[in-house]
């Protein structure tokens, strides 16, 4: 065989492993998976919005009382969600008058609070009311033992916070750390006439 045939023998067969070589380097980039399949991560963020509280709050009073009787606050906390909720009693009506749960004003003009003002550990499981989905729970106070009802005029009575802490799960109760979950209600003011004697 001469000189002549062996060189192109040996160009024929560069100039195929050089066609061939680009199939076999695709190869690779086409048997890797395109990166778009993340989606299933949005998922878990819904929970937060399906848990969300629907509480209903409510506070009634007697329309007249005279000097020297007792004004009697009746508060009601209602669920109107699905599921049932855990709420911390503190700051509520529904552990009694500790501390300023009422914003009192009398002909326009703030009462200031004369109640207990309580220092506290942390909460226990007890410090929590649950309330089942659909159902009420409900405190009367006497709210003349923290604020000063001795003068005639037209009282006006206003809860003043949301709720400290609510949870959606038995066994986020008590939370630990002071980690709260404060839930807003909107509770409309009551009004009460105390007439001279």
């Amino acid at each position: 065989m001469g000189r002549g045939a062996v060189r192109r023998r040996r160009y024929h067969r560069l100039h195929a492993e050089a066609r061939g070589a680009p199939a076999q380097q695709q190869a690779p980039v086409a048997a890797t998976p395109p990166p778009a399949a993340t989606p299933p991560a949005d998922p878990i963020s819904e929970p937060a919005a399906v848990t969300t509280p629907k509480l209903e709050c409510a506070l009634s009073v007697p329309p007249k009382v005279r000097v020297g009787e007792p004004v009697e606050v009746l508060f009601k906390l209602t669920n109107r969600g699905d599921t049932p909720v855990w709420v911390l009693k503190w700051q509520t009506p529904l552990e009694g008058i500790l501390g300023t749960v009422f914003q009192v004003t009398r002909d326009g003009e703030e009462v200031p609070y004369q109640g207990p003002m309580v220092k506290r550990a942390a909460p226990s499981a007890d410090s929590y009311m649950a309330i089942a989905p659909g159902a009420t729970v409900e405190n009367t106070v006497e709210v003349t033992q923290a604020y000063d009802f001795k003068k005639p005029g037209t009282y006006r009575i206003t809860f003043r916070d949301g709720l400290m802490d609510v949870a959606s799960r038995k066994e986020d109760v008590p939370r630990s750390g002071g980690d709260y979950k404060s839930t807003p209600v909107t509770c409309g003011p009551v009004d009460v006439t105390v007439a001279a004697r």
